[in-house]
């Protein structure tokens, strides 16, 4: 593995060209907070910050995938399609947020998460409400590009301002609280969506009409939330409906939440970051940050698969449309308390494979009862159904964790961010043809690809923390191995410092 002798980030504007004096954070005690001080701010940054992430997240998640709900009801009979063109409107919904998602990071950084972020909520709730009007095959699936097109670079955007607002040893679990957006949604919107298609046809509206109808307007209204209520970056604690007047934080608050941040990782900033091409390139080539997103899109395949037809599996066992997609919101709950308890271990331990290897192992699992399920009564193969679904994101949550704790600079975060949610995106695509047509009812050899492909992210898992663990063993041996560099700060006393840590992996 190629390391850079040092990585460098910009001095905070402001400073002059007067020398510092470098400060080795891994020696040296440079806190001027108590650790009861710490904990305090913490934890009201955890309850202003990752509900108002979460619940776009969730927003998100349930306008992207409602259609699992609708397929349940009669989409296909009115819009004359079949499964196999359903499948080609996900994927392109997919492809669009492939296509922007590095463009909309880099403009995220030059306008800000606040103003940027909140475009997309509002722009997205408005396509998705705007599917009411769908009638046939072309409306359908350009409305599906047109929303992956607007949610591209949300997730990235998101999980890069958390970074900037978080020590690396408080990644993982800040992280999956984010994700739990995502899983509540997937759990929460099948019960919502059975809720929704129980009013029938309702005033010569279908019921799948009233699905996009209800839930684009929740979305807009998640955004006008968004818009008033988020902090605008690390050391601004205004939001917009303060009007400059308060803020979440006082001075000692905003002071510790900067600077703890920095000792943590030196080379995070708090202004806006310039992304170059040349940045680009780099981290697109890193091998590293590669098999990250190989980990990602060979597990998000077999999720977005069974995620989406799911209820659909349920209801051939011979439950009625409202009762399937009730069941199928079990599995989706069974997540969200599985990642967060992973994410918890990874930072107690401070190492993630092992966490990523249980998810990994309880999918194989999963996956290899329910291609045998068919032989099974209804009762066990829901069982099954349940099971393979209960992992649902979680290998993909906890790799984005164990990927940002593993970025150099903060160009390479922000832009590594982007590529593992273009990963999970490319995933999606090759998910939603999956499951297909001709393969119903058993969908045997769908159920054989998603165990085929929960085997080798099992494989991929177990070869990066080789890769990451003997590397350290490497990096010991070397008395004068790479170091991350910050800009440079001022100690209470007036002191011109440079911040420096020496760099080791985390496996």
């Amino acid at each position: 593995m190629v390391l850079e002798k040092t990585f460098e980030t910009n001095v905070m504007a402001g400073h002059s060209d007067e020398e510092a004096a470098p400060v080795n954070v891994d020696e040296a005690t440079v806190a001027d907070w108590t650790e009861a001080e710490e904990r305090a701010v913490k934890r009201k940054l955890d309850f202003i910050l990752l509900p108002i992430l979460g619940l776009a997240f969730f927003a998100l998640q349930m306008d992207r995938g409602n259609i699992s709900n609708a397929l349940t009801s009669t989409i296909t009979q009115d819009l004359g399609i079949n499964t196999n063109q359903i499948n080609v409107g996900n994927s392109l919904l997919s492809a669009g947020i492939v296509l922007l998602e590095i463009p909309s990071n880099i403009l995220l950084q030059r306008v800000g998460p606040q103003k940027w972020l909140s475009f997309q909520i509002v722009a997205w709730g408005l396509v998705a409400t705007f599917q009411n009007f769908i009638t046939n095959y072309g409306s359908y699936i350009a409305t599906r590009l047109l929303l992956g097109l607007c949610e591209a670079g949300f997730i990235p955007g998101s999980l890069y301002t958390m970074s900037t607002w978080y020590k690396k040893s408080e990644s993982s679990l800040r992280i999956s609280i984010f994700f739990l957006g995502n899983l509540i949604a997937s759990a929460t919107t099948s019960l919502i969506g059975a809720g929704i298609l129980s009013m029938g046809d309702r005033y010569g509206i279908a019921g799948w009409r009233w699905l996009f109808i209800v839930e684009g307007a929740i979305t807009i209204g998640v955004g006008i939330i968004f818009i008033l209520f988020l902090p605008p970056k690390v050391g601004n604690g205004s939001p917009l409906i303060s009007f400059g007047r308060w803020s979440y934080f006082n001075r000692r608050e905003s002071y510790i939440l900067v600077r703890r941040v920095l000792l943590d990782d030196p080379s995070k900033t708090t202004n806006h970051l310039r992304i170059s091409g040349s940045d680009v390139w780099t981290t697109v080539r890193n091998p590293r940050i590669l098999m990250h997103i190989i980990i990602t899109t060979t597990s998000t395949i077999p999720v977005n698969a069974i995620n989406t037809y799911g209820p659909s599996v349920i209801k051939s066992l011979g439950y009625g449309t409202v009762r399937a997609n009730a069941m199928a919101s079990v599995g989706s709950f069974i997540a969200a308390v599985v990642t967060v308890l992973l994410a918890w271990m990874c930072d107690s331990t401070k190492k993630r494979a092992p966490s990523l290897l249980i998810a990994a192992l309880w999918s194989l699992t999963a996956f290899a009862c329910l291609r045998e399920a068919w032989k099974w009564s209804a009762g066990r193969k829901y069982a099954a159904v349940v099971f393979s679904m209960a992992m649902n994101s979680t290998i993909h949550i906890l790799n984005v964790g164990w990927l940002s704790a593993n970025c150099q600079r903060p160009q390479e975060r922000s832009i590594a961010m982007a590529m593992i949610i273009m990963g999970a995106n490319s995933g999606g695509i090759a998910g939603s043809q999956v499951f297909r047509t001709q393969d119903a009812p058993l969908y045997r050899n769908a159920f054989t690809a998603c165990l085929v492909l929960a085997a080798v992210v099992t494989v991929e898992i177990i070869g990066q923390s080789a890769w990451y663990f003997i590397s350290n063993k490497k990096l010991d041996k070397q008395e004068d191995g790479p170091v991350v560099v910050g800009k440079t700060d001022e100690t209470p006393d007036g002191q011109k410092v440079e911040l420096v840590r020496k760099w080791r992996w985390t496996w």
